[in-house]
């Protein structure tokens, strides 16, 4: 169970990072010793990391509007007090 205080996104995790490493590597032992088509795991290892910087730009563009969130509330508030 992940405390309060981790907020690391899934994909920065080292779990995260083990089970895609584990995922490739069996995937291709199978690419390579059953099938015998290696192309298919390249396929797949293209989906991966794109998959992977689909995360990443995602958990960036929270990080942005959170930003943008929290500079439009303290520009909101200094307003406010420059008013009264």
């Amino acid at each position: 169970m992940s405390s309060a205080t981790d907020t690391k996104p899934l994909h920065q995790t080292v779990g995260a990072r083990i089970a895609v490493a584990l995922f490739l590597l069996l995937t291709f032992a199978y690419a390579v010793l059953v099938a015998q088509q290696i192309l298919l795991w390249v396929f797949l290892v293209v989906a991966t990391v794109v998959l992977w910087y689909a995360a990443r730009l995602v958990v960036a563009m929270e990080q942005i509007a959170t930003a943008l969130s929290r500079l439009a509330d303290t520009q909101t508030d200094a307003n406010f007090a420059l008013e009264e």
